[in-house]
């Protein structure tokens, strides 16, 4: 695992890391085994795509678990370091909900916050197809395919390629979405994986 040097602060902390291709491979192939047995979370989700199914459960199973709880291990540290978390606080970080989306060609996710706003949220890229970039060199395009998070000013977005292993944390109210996209190999399906946490008091 490599710890990204890309810290953004729209006002709010978003860190990027970067996860290996072969605990990525391990997430993909227990999804493709047990996916047809998954629930749709479709229900409490903004996302305008078909399969939005919930992984909670499995989570814990996969090789890549123990790399991205030192993740949010890391992400936290970077909160007390910009004095957004009080050091003396204790708990545990838990994990709420997870989910791992497949999207289709045309569809997308509109801007929006997670968990009624409350505690921490992630995005993991787990398969990316070949995007066609029709956009040419008309940077003021619509950014086909790619996340964005909300500047706190609410003019601007700071525009993210995705990139198979590249596992993103930000608050959950900071706002973001993911623009629809065309492919090269019509069928191919981008996939991601994202779950909401927070700092569990010691007590409960």
């Amino acid at each position: 695992m490599r710890f990204n040097n890309y810290t953004t602060i729209h006002g709010r902390v978003v860190k990027a890391y970067e996860l290996p291709v072969d605990e990525v491979d391990d997430l993909n192939n227990i999804y493709e085994q047990e996916k047809k047995s998954l629930a749709s979370h479709s229900h409490i989700l903004a996302g305008r795509l078909k399969s939005e199914l919930e992984f909670t459960n499995l989570f814990p199973q996969t090789k890549i678990y123990k790399s991205i709880v030192d993740c949010m291990n890391d992400y936290m540290n970077s909160l007390v370091e910009y004095k957004l978390v009080d050091p003396n606080s204790s708990g545990k970080l838990a994990i709420s909900s997870c989910w791992i989306n497949d999207m289709k060609e045309g569809e997308y996710n509109p801007p929006h916050t997670h968990f009624n706003s409350v505690g921490y949220s992630t995005v993991l890229f787990i398969k990316v197809p070949e995007l066609i970039n029709d956009t040419g060199k008309e940077p003021h395009k619509f950014k086909d395919g790619k996340l964005s998070f909300t500047c706190i000013d609410g003019q601007g977005c700071q525009w993210i390629d995705p990139a198979v292993g590249n596992f993103f944390i930000f608050e959950a109210k900071h706002q973001h979405q993911v623009m629809p996209f065309k492919v090269k190999n019509k069928g191919d399906t981008r996939r991601s994986m994202s779950f909401n946490f927070f700092l569990k008091d010691k007590t409960e």
